[in-house]
């Protein structure tokens, strides 16, 4: 299958990536297509699997139960504040969300990326560290949604195939103590509310809203 980025120590070319980003359109279309899991808005699909195809695979072994460091209790947060998150796979991730960009049409479209019919790109600027002890991806362990107030939340796969001029998307990798400065893009719906939250759960689901970091 077509990578999009060509990687360099850890870290993809984020150039390469968006020349690529057309080419696999059609490939990942199946992505899109499938049936949407937010009823109140079905244009907007909220799925766990990465829509980045060019990922190291998930380790065959899970790292441990129990963090090797103190976690941060879920709840409310605010930009520039750090949570430190153990996933069910056993990796744990130090995240700061720093800002978003909202809309972000013209941001993407420095990576050749255009929002769909009736929708908006938001961006997420964030830093995320590998404080755990296996090596892997976050986007293999969490999932990185936005949610407009009085709108449902559109995860990192709603975007399909756009990418962030720095996506979190092109990143082979995280090894224990990779950091990396990082955008994580999302596709809603252009009239919705220009204020609202991004949303990060460990769990690679939003669906029961149990564990739920969000920052606004």
């Amino acid at each position: 299958m077509p990578r999009l980025v060509s990687r360099h120590r850890s870290r993809g070319s984020s150039r390469l990536g968006a020349a690529l980003v057309g080419v696999v359109a059609l490939t990942l279309a199946a992505c899109v297509a499938m049936p949407p899991t937010s009823p109140e808005d079905p244009s907007i699909p909220t799925t766990p699997t990465p829509v980045f195809t060019d990922l190291a695979p998930p380790p065959t072994t899970n790292g441990p139960s129990d963090p090797p460091v103190p976690t941060t209790d879920p709840g409310e947060l605010s930009y520039g504040d750090t949570a430190t998150i153990h996933t069910d796979r056993g990796s744990t991730w130090e995240v700061t969300v720093l800002d978003s960009t909202d809309p972000a049409n013209s941001l993407a479209a420095q990576t050749g990326s255009v929002p769909r019919a009736g929708e908006r790109f938001v961006v997420m600027d964030l830093e995320i560290t590998n404080v755990g002890v296996i090596t892997t991806h976050p986007m293999h362990d969490m999932t990185f949604g936005y949610q407009p107030d009085g709108g449902p939340i559109a995860d990192q796969n709603s975007a399909s195939v756009a990418a962030a001029p720095n996506d979190l998307g092109y990143i082979w990798e995280f090894a224990p103590g990779d950091s990396e400065l990082v955008q994580v893009i999302v596709s809603i719906r252009e009239d919705a509310a220009t204020t609202g939250s991004w949303i990060i759960s460990p769990t690679q689901s939003m669906q029961d809203g149990s564990r739920l970091y969000r920052w606004r």
